[in-house]
């Protein structure tokens, strides 16, 4: 298991005020295997699954890593990193040939060869 995988338990488990005991009633598992997987043991994707099940989250949320925080309303470092990401992937406007006449067939080398004698 990977230590963000235990990381997250561990996150999961304080979020929601249980203890490793109530955690591991609440998923049906032994309280050592609640501390196997705060401590990065190896476990069953089952096992997973039924902690997950408890702690309200999903399996996928549970073993991803350094996944982002919610961006709220208010200006928090995420946010500007968000906006910051977004300016750098949006192409900017006019860069877009709008009038750009789509290419009916893929190019070959015999009309690349003819285009080329004929010029």
């Amino acid at each position: 298991m990977t230590t963000e995988l235990a990381d997250n338990v561990r996150k999961y488990r304080r979020r929601t005020g249980m203890s490793q005991e109530e955690l591991a009633h609440a998923a049906g598992v032994s309280p050592g295997t609640v501390r196997k997987a705060e401590q990065g043991g190896t476990l069953r994707m089952e096992t997973l699954h039924a902690l997950a099940r408890a702690l309200g989250v999903t399996t996928a949320a549970l073993m991803a890593s350094d996944a982002p925080e919610p961006v709220g309303r208010a200006e928090e470092p995420n946010r500007v990193n968000l906006i910051q990401l977004r300016a750098a992937l949006t192409p900017a406007v006019g860069l877009i040939d709008q009038d750009a006449e789509a290419v009916a067939e893929e190019p070959n080398l015999r009309t690349f060869r003819r285009t080329l004698q004929d010029a």
